[in-house]
């Protein structure tokens, strides 16, 4: 079996005393914590206008009823939300399984159940939308067992911290390169995988139609679907006001594997719709792009 990311140890003292400062600092400020990392995201965008240029021709492409205007403006938007997002990475560490369970919402998650009843466990596939280790937090404050993949991070000291804040979670993680194996076992074991298809970190993949162009997407969902037989699930998880919201689509037609990804992709592009601005395209998205 391929071997998860382990924390051999936890990060040094000093990281997760400042990690454990800003989640509390953050809780402490509720929703006024977005304010720093809104100015950071603004003076980003004043910065480098070139690439929320380049962002908002991306929006325009996937949304062509935008003007351009509201183009640029959704682009600075996806700026903003992605700095939310990565902040939040540490606020929700510092929240009860509890409060999730309270606050945050799920829609769909009776194909979680039915997946869990009649194949015991599934395949949830999301896009690089809205905020996916909240997606993981939320599934897991309803007992959820979760096997991801996580690719590394750069700086080092930053991997290891954001490794060990997902695996004390209960979240088992694999390296892209290592993971098939691996995957495929926790989906005999009981567990549901959380995966991310539209950007693809290693392994086979497919052209499918997506956000208004061609993209690579992994074939990797789907084929585990048909080899394990569990489902396989569309999700997004985005941030409504002060909370976030999960939905879950009706597991995909089984097909060939080339056929379920396209509808992986199609279903993903129109649940992405509900908060397009929480969509992240600030490097190449289509082939014909690069």
């Amino acid at each position: 079996m391929a071997a998860p990311i382990q924390s051999t140890s936890p990060p040094p003292l000093l990281l997760r005393v400042l990690w454990a400062s800003v989640a509390k600092s953050a809780q402490a400020l509720g929703w006024q914590r977005y304010l720093a990392v809104d100015a950071i995201a603004a003076a980003t965008c004043l910065v480098r206008p070139g690439r929320v240029a380049e962002c908002a021709v991306r929006h325009q492409r996937a949304d062509p009823g935008l003007a351009p205007r509201a183009a640029r403006a959704r682009a600075r938007a996806s700026y903003r939300e992605y700095f939310r997002t990565c902040l939040d990475l540490m606020w929700a560490d510092a929240l009860t399984m509890e409060t999730v369970l309270r606050k945050h919402p799920m829609d769909g998650w009776e194909h979680i159940d039915r997946a869990r009843e009649e194949h015991g466990g599934g395949i949830v596939c999301l896009a690089h939308h809205g905020n996916w280790d909240m997606a993981a937090t939320m599934a897991l404050s309803r007992g959820l067992a979760l096997t991801t993949v996580m690719r590394d991070f750069r700086p080092a000291f930053l991997n290891q911290v954001i490794v060990w804040a997902r695996e004390r979670r209960g979240l088992e993680v694999f390296t892209p390169g290592r993971a098939a194996r691996g995957l495929l076992q926790a989906l005999r074991r009981g567990r549901f995988l959380a995966l991310l298809a539209d950007i693809p970190e290693g392994g086979p993949t497919v052209e499918v139609r997506f956000r208004g162009g061609p993209v690579l997407f992994s074939t990797g969902p789907a084929a585990m679907a048909l080899h394990s037989g569990c489902p396989l699930l569309p999700a997004i998880c985005y941030r409504v006001d002060r909370h976030y919201r999960i939905l879950i689509d009706p597991p995909v037609p089984t097909g060939s594997v080339a056929e379920m990804t396209q509808i992986l992709a199609d279903r993903l592009d129109a649940l992405m719709a509900v908060a397009p601005e929480q969509w992240y395209p600030f490097n190449p998205v289509w082939t014909d792009e690069r």
